[in-house]
This record gives C-alpha cells, structure tokens and sequence, in this order.
C-alpha cells in the first residue's frame, strides 16, 4: 500500500473514532435511573478510593457499572459521575481523576 493511500485510511479512522466518541458522551435520556443502594465494604487496602455506580453507553444504552474500589492516583482527587439535566431528560457526566 502507498503512503498517501495508508495516510487516508488512518485519518478515515481517525475520524470515525472520534465522531464515535464525541455522540457517546452527549446521549439524552428521559428518565435517569434510580441510585441503587450501596455499602462500601471495607478497603481491600490502605488507600483505595471507592468509585461509586457509574454509567457506560454500551450496545444503545447507559450500562450500570457496580460500584468499587481502584488505587488512587498521585495528587489526584476522585470527582463522582452524575446525571445532568439536558434538554429532554438526562445525560451521564462520568467520573474522573482532578
């Protein structure tokens, strides 16, 4: 394959993957689903940092993603995801590292 050829291909997939990205983090829901209730079990060490339910768009839809605990980052600070209002109902603001 020439190079121009192999160029277009990587920036066609470029594309796609950051069209794919950019429509996943704005998808509008009418009725964001109800907290479930969760204790955080005891850590399964020194440190870890509970991550609460989160949400992924996976297969047409927001996917529950259980709550647990990950290894915290170096001065970072664990920010929480959460529904917002949007025009039309709800969208998933993820959790992330600050």
């Amino acid at each position: 394959m020439n190079t121009g050829k192999l160029f277009l291909a990587a920036a066609f997939l470029l594309g796609i993957t950051l069209s794919s990205c950019a429509t996943q983090s704005r998808v509008v829901v009418r009725e964001r689903p109800v907290a479930r209730v969760v204790v955080a079990p005891p850590p399964p060490y020194p440190g870890a940092v509970w991550v609460g339910e989160e949400y992924i768009w996976r297969g047409g839809r927001y996917r529950y993603v259980a709550p647990h605990y990950v290894r915290p980052r170096r001065a970072q600070v664990w920010v929480p995801g959460r529904w917002s209002p949007a025009r039309g109902g709800y969208v998933w603001i993820g959790g992330r590292w600050r």
